[in-house]
């Protein structure tokens, strides 16, 4: 819980000028981790940040406590993007879509908003430095385990959810498998797309055997 508040926003932004700020010090973030794979994350400095986004270190220190927090900050936002897909997905607009379209569109809407692939792998090695991001990853990843179990069952599924889950949280973990692959082939946007969206149906589809 202590270490939560210490990777909290000092204050809210209200303001759009505060938003401004704000948005430039995580664009900044991610420019000086997209620079370095993450590999220099355990130098990444406030200094750093605040010089990046062209402001001071004091106008940096009124909304972020330490560089953690910023960092976590960039985090959060990409986690949030996978819950507002979801929570899109919760509606009877889309269960009410056929099985296989609803997947298709759900695995397909997930991967396209995924980040760069300097980000993934930026955050894949910051999170050695930073525990809190591996604890934050691990309860994103059983949320949207229990999430996605969820949808499995409404088409059908007669696993248990328990099963489900795990079922769901392979697929998870398989996906920083594919961020690897990102890096090492560099391969046109598409056919990577497709590839990943069809190996996931796939295994998904398991679960209505």
């Amino acid at each position: 819980m202590l270490e939560e508040k210490r990777l909290s926003a000092r204050k809210k932004p209200k303001q759009q000028r505060s938003r401004q700020t704000v948005e430039r010090i995580l664009d900044a973030t991610r420019e000086l981790l997209k620079s370095t794979d993450g590999a220099g994350s355990a130098r990444l400095t406030t200094h750093q940040i605040a010089r990046t986004a062209g402001i001071s270190v004091g106008s940096l220190y009124q909304y972020f406590p330490n560089t953690e927090a910023v960092v976590f900050e960039v985090y959060r936002e990409i986690l949030d993007k996978v819950q507002t897909i979801l929570d899109e997905f919760d509606s009877m607009e889309y269960l009410a879509l056929p099985r296989d379209e609803f997947f298709e569109i759900l695995n397909r809407k997930l991967t396209e908003a995924e980040p760069d692939t300097e980000i993934v792998l930026a955050m894949l090695n910051v999170s050695k430095t930073y525990p809190m991001l591996q604890e934050e990853e691990r309860r994103h990843a059983e949320r949207t385990a229990k999430r996605i179990a969820a949808f499995l069952r409404h088409y059908g599924s007669t696993w248990p959810m328990k099963k489900l889950e795990r079922l769901v949280l392979y697929v998870f973990y398989m996906d920083h498998g594919a961020w690897m692959y990102r890096a090492h082939v560099d391969p046109e946007r598409k056919e990577i797309l497709d590839w990943e969206v069809a190996t996931v149906n796939f295994v998904m589809m398991q679960c209505f055997d």
